[in-house]
């Protein structure tokens, strides 16, 4: 018996589940609202790289990317919106590490944020599973930090870069230690993944060495018992008398007539902005306050987590990021014993020059202008505090205002470093000078508090609990008070999942939640 399964959103998680419902046999369609985008990456790449052009075909008119926001952390959250088919998966960096026991316990263990339903002893089968189908490459033998794993990673690691070697030797002098970087990017040729060629561009990976979701969503599609809608904006999860989900309501970008679409299951696998939008605005007579949300939880609890960084400056020729992609790290910072008054920091050294100088050579006239924002970068590198966050009144997703082109309020996200975040930026700021005092670096520069990125790890928005007094979705992303509706992600983490890259753990947690699905299915 095959179920009838609507999977919202394309991307690492919508894409994964795709997957697996449609291996496990059952009906599955997927509903994009962005265009489709090309794999492996190679137009993209040849555009993007060779030539410095920003194609509008891969991207939504303003009004469907748009996102308002207040408090004292405030940005254009459209150029973190990667909508189309993949995701943000199409232009992840692939760093992909566990999150440790610790991070999964923090309230219990140091008092802030909160414990989740679920451990790592419980995700760490799934976590094996996770990195099999990104095909990780990685070693746990130079971090002792590492959590302990019941498998070794599919592929060999990616060894230190001569400038990161350089750097690492200078900060073990001052007992700092640098390790290697799990990611899913091939080491070696995986299954009809080609081993990495070293472009050194894996944010737009020409050959597919570098993870992206669209490789299994084309093995779903393949199947036949997966259909994609692209440029398809959902704008309801519809529900039967019972309160039960049994449809989407959704509507072509470019029509003016919506269109249902029937399911046994429904499955939110959005961003956490988005995924909380959707279900606010699913309202019905037994959710008069949306979908998920009978204890109030839907939009709250939202984190990020905190980059702060800059660059430091050196006498000698580093020329970072000739030879592939960054590799050196350090966790030794992620679980320090001060954790109780401030949050864990991942030390990242990335061999590539900052998004500002990358953007300000795109931008050049000529050729002689492109090259003086990169020419400083030979003597440069961009150094990264990757920090953990807690969830706190003043930070959480609600509907704007604003609306989109059919009239659907968008989502506003309101964000407010809190004094958990002003401990923490000291704390990141003196790991910072002391890496730059380690290596030797002339000069350096390090961001205010709300002086950060995301890279998209927004998270905590449909949180999982035990309960709706305490979360809007159960361990498995089932929400509590709508049966047949799942929303699946990053919105379903607990606080900022600790100080490491949350996508591996997010499609840990999919595979697992894909696996009670089909159960429930038959």
């Amino acid at each position: 018996m095959s179920g009838r399964v609507a999977i919202v959103g394309s991307g690492m998680i919508g894409s994964t589940l795709a997957f697996e419902l449609t291996r496990r046999g059952h009906e599955v369609t997927v509903f994009e609202k962005g265009p489709d985008y090309p794999y492996p990456h190679e137009t993209p790449f040849l555009e993007s790289i060779n030539y410095q052009f920003t194609s509008p075909a891969y991207s939504l008119p303003a009004d469907l990317l748009k996102t308002t926001s207040s408090g004292s952390y405030t940005r254009d959250w459209s150029r973190e919106s990667v909508m189309r088919v993949g995701g943000s998966g199409t232009a992840w960096t692939g760093l992909a590490m566990r999150m440790a026991p610790d991070d999964f316990r923090t309230r219990s263990r140091y008092g802030f944020g909160d414990d989740w339903p679920v451990g790592y002893d419980e995700l760490e089968p799934w976590m094996c599973r996770a990195e099999a189908q990104l095909g990780v490459s990685g070693t746990d033998d130079d971090n002792p930090w590492a959590p302990p794993r019941s498998r070794p990673y599919p592929l060999p690691p990616f060894e230190l870069t001569a400038d990161d070697a350089l750097l690492g030797g200078r900060l073990a002098r001052d007992g700092i230690h640098m390790h290697t970087t799990p990611q899913a990017r091939t080491r070696l040729d995986y299954g009809d993944r080609p081993g990495c060629m070293n472009y050194g561009e894996c944010q737009v990976c020409p050959i597919g060495s570098r993870y992206s979701p669209t490789h299994h969503l084309r093995r779903a599609l393949a199947t036949g018992r997966c259909r994609l809608f692209t440029r398809a904006t959902v704008r309801r999860v519809v529900t039967d008398a019972a309160g039960r989900a049994r449809a989407v309501l959704w509507r072509p970008n470019r029509e003016h007539a919506d269109r249902e679409h029937a399911a046994d299951v429904v499955i939110v696998a959005t961003a956490a902005f988005e995924s909380a939008r959707l279900l606010l605005l699913s309202k019905d007579a037994r959710h008069p306050d949306g979908l998920g949300n009978s204890g109030g939880h839907v939009g709250r609890h939202l984190v990020f987590h905190h980059l702060w960084g800059g660059h430091m400056h050196y006498r000698e020729q580093l020329f970072s990021g000739k030879v592939g992609f960054w590799t050196g790290q350090s966790a030794q910072f992620c679980d320090p014993p001060t954790r109780c008054r401030h949050g864990g920091v991942k030390i990242e050294l990335p061999a590539r020059p900052s998004y500002e100088h990358r953007q300000a050579a795109g931008e050049a006239t000529s050729l002689a202008e492109a090259m003086a924002h990169f020419l400083p970068t030979r003597h440069c590198r961009l150094v990264v505090m990757h920090a953990e966050s807690a969830p706190s009144p003043g930070k959480r997703v609600t509907l704007s205002k604003e609306t989109d082109r059919f009239g659907d309020p968008v989502a506003h996200v309101r964000y407010d470093s809190d004094d958990f975040d002003r401990r923490t930026h000291e704390y990141g700021r003196q790991l910072y000078e002391r890496v730059a005092k380690a290596t030797g670096a002339v000069e350096w520069d390090f961001g205010g508090l709300d002086d950060f990125s995301t890279f998209a790890h927004h998270m905590g928005t449909c949180r999982m609990g035990t309960g709706p007094a305490d979360s809007v979705v159960d361990p498995f992303g089932a929400v509590h008070d709508t049966p047949g509706l799942f929303a699946i992600g990053l919105g379903g983490f607990v606080g900022s999942g600790g100080a490491v890259n949350p996508t591996l753990t997010a499609v840990a947690l999919a595979l697992r939640s894909a696996e009670l699905i089909a159960e429930r299915l038959g």
